[in-house]
This record gives structure tokens, C-alpha cells and sequence, in this order.
């Protein structure tokens, strides 16, 4: 693990490099300006990404078979998923920092065994990304056919869905067919694989979960799905309530271009903790192609940096309610990995 800490330097020094990119190249004076207007404002975006953190918890319900849906499991898992996306804000490649911690928890304090909580992340995971497929080729075909901007950015858009698309597309079909148990049993009829029956039984019957839950559970798979989807366009309608409030009210389909622009960008700098940099970057080259003004841009994205840091610090506070020290969670989780 020790080789991992120069590269999570690293990643973080280039989300700052890219920060102080965009401030050094932005009117900051301007953009307090457009802050100063938000106002009570701010209390909107929450309750709208509130809603959002909702619908995706009673998401991931649908993959957690031992789960009855009610309004304490939904509760329950909602706070799991609070303190999993604190972790993940912190910790570098994405959503999956804070998985761990989430399967942790979920395994110590309501019973959910490991390989029913690892299968569960993997599978929300997979929803959440097939649904940004959908969601983000509605949002490329507004680039194309109803939007003025630029053709650079319509090649951008094309080559970067067509890549994540096809990334999503293999880590679909390795779960639907088998394919790492498939591997894993020609491993084990060479002499150097003896040794790994033990791994490679764990992950057969991962495999035969995940199986499970694309063919014989199609109604959870389909629900989780369309939750998901649902999700991905409240985050759209989050920045239209945020320009609305700034003064600069926007179409929805701006909207959905502009959070497809910033979630293509994100997507592909996966790596850099809490997409620091990368964020207010698109947002400042996007809103200036789309509004004419990259100060609102940066307005904006500091704006959802402000949400970011409210639920950073209330997914920890309630990390305190399984553990006195939250960052104890991830020590916890690795010694049970190991």
C-alpha cells in the first residue's frame, strides 16, 4: 500500500494545479459578486441534492437482497451511504475510496455479510454507470442538435462517451458472463494456481450473485436502473437551480449539457481526489461557451464545492454514530480485507 501514497500526492497536486489554474485566469472579485446573490439560495441546492442522496440509497436497496424495502432500511442505508461518500471525497479514485468502508459498516453494525455487501457495491456501481451512459447520450445529442457550441466540443463529447461506453460495456459483460470465475477456473488446473482455490471460490460465488441479479432479478436490476437515471438529471436540475439563483437563469437543457460536460471530464479524471480542479475547470470553459461568462461558471462550481464540504462534514458526523474516530472506519476495513 505504501507505493500508493506518491501517487495520491500526486493526483492531488494536479487537481490543486488545475484550482489554481482557474483562479489565476478568473475575475475573482466578479465572482464574489455572483456568490453575494445566492443568498438563501443555497438551502434549495441542499434540499435538492438531499432528494438525489435519497433516491440513490433506494437504489442501492435493490441490490441488497437481505434488505426489506422500509423506511428504516432506507434510513439506515442512507446513512451508510453518507459516511462511504465522505470517504470517497477524501480518498482518490472516486466512488470506490469509499466502498470499504461502506461494505464495513455494513458487515459490523447490520449484519450484511462482505460478499453480499462487496456484490451489492458492485452491482450499484454498474447501475450508476449504465444509467450515466443513457443519461450522458441524451446530453451528447443535445450538444450536437440543439446547442451553439463550438465543434471541438462535439468531437470531445463523441470520443469521450464512445471510450466510457465501451469501458462500461466490458465491466457489464465480465459480470454478466463469468468471465473472471471463468478465468479464475483455468487458473486453477495449472500447479501455480493450487493455491489460489480459496480466492478463486470467493470469487465464483460473487460471479454467481452478480449473474443472479442481471437475469433472475430483473425487476431489482430495472428499478435500480431507472432510480439511478433519475438521479443523474437531478444533478442537472442542481445547476439549474444554482444559475437560477445567481442571477443567470439557464434552459434545462442547458442543464443536462453542462452536467454531461462536467460528468465526461469527471469520469476521466476519476483519479484526482474529490475532482478538485478538474470541476471548476469544465465548468469555467462550459458556462463560457454556453452563458459567455466563466466567472458564473466558477460561481457555480463553487457553489456545489460549498454542498460538497456540508456533506463532508455531516457524513462524518454521522460516521461517529459506528465509530469515535471515523478515520478508524478505513484501518478497520483494511484489517478485515486482509
Amino acid at each position: 500500500m505504501t507505493h500508493m501514497k506518491p501517487l495520491k500526492i500526486l493526483y492531488l497536486f494536479i487537481g490543486i494545479g488545475l484550482l489554481v489554474f482557474v483562479l489565476t485566469h478568473t475575475d475573482l472579485p466578479s465572482v464574489w459578486f455572483q456568490l453575494k446573490k445566492v443568498g438563501w439560495g443555497i438551502l434549495v441546492v441542499l434540499v435538492v441534492y438531499k432528494i438525489a442522496f435519497i433516491v440513490d440509497s433506494f437504489a442501492w436497496q435493490f441490490t441488497l437482497p437481505s434488505t426489506q424495502l422500509s423506511r428504516r432500511w432506507l434510513y439506515d442505508l442512507w446513512k451508510v451511504r453518507m459516511v462511504g461518500a465522505a470517504f470517497s471525497k477524501v480518498l482518490p479514485f472516486s466512488s470506490f475510496g469509499g466502498a470499504p468502508v461502506k461494505g464495513f459498516i455494513l458487515k459490523h453494525h447490520y449484519g450484511i455479510h462482505y460478499k453480499e455487501g462487496a456484490a451489492s457495491l458492485i452491482l450499484a456501481e454498474s447501475t450508476h454507470m449504465i444509467s450515466m451512459v443513457l443519461f450522458m447520450a441524451t446530453g451528447v445529442l443535445l450538444i450536437l442538435f440543439a446547442s451553439n457550441l463550438p465543434e471541438s466540443y462535439h468531437f470531445f463529447s463523441i470520443l469521450s462517451l464512445g471510450a466510457i461506453t465501451t469501458g462500461i460495456l466490458l465491466f457489464y459483460l465480465v459480470q454478466r458472463y463469468k468471465v473472471t470465475s471463468l478465468t479464475g477456473s483455468w487458473v486453477s488446473k495449472r500447479k501455480f494456481g493450487q493455491r489460489l482455490k480459496k480466492f478463486i471460490h470467493q470469487f465464483q460465488d460473487m460471479d454467481e450473485r452478480l449473474v443472479q441479479f442481471y437475469t433472475r432479478d430483473r425487476r431489482c436490476f430495472f428499478s435500480a436502473s431507472f432510480l439511478n437515471l433519475v438521479n443523474w438529471y437531478l444533478g442537472a436540475l442542481e445547476i439549474y437551480v444554482i444559475f437560477y439563483f445567481l442571477g443567470h437563469p439557464i434552459t434545462i437543457i442547458d442543464a443536462v449539457i453542462l452536467e454531461t460536460l462536467i460528468e465526461l471530464v469527471r469520469a476521466g479524471t476519476f483519479f484526482i481526489p474529490a475532482g478538485l480542479g478538474s470541476q471548476e475547470a469544465i465548468f469555467m470553459i462550459a458556462t463560457e461557451a454556453i452563458a459567455g461568462q466563466s466567472t458564473l461558471g466558477v460561481a457555480a462550481a463553487l457553489i456545489r464545492r460549498v454542498r460538497e464540504v456540508i456533506w463532508l462534514i455531516w457524513g462524518f458526523s454521522i460516521g461517529l454514530e459506528y465509530s469515535q474516530k471515523p478515520f478508524d472506519l478505513v484501518k478497520d476495513a483494511q484489517k478485515d480485507l486482509n
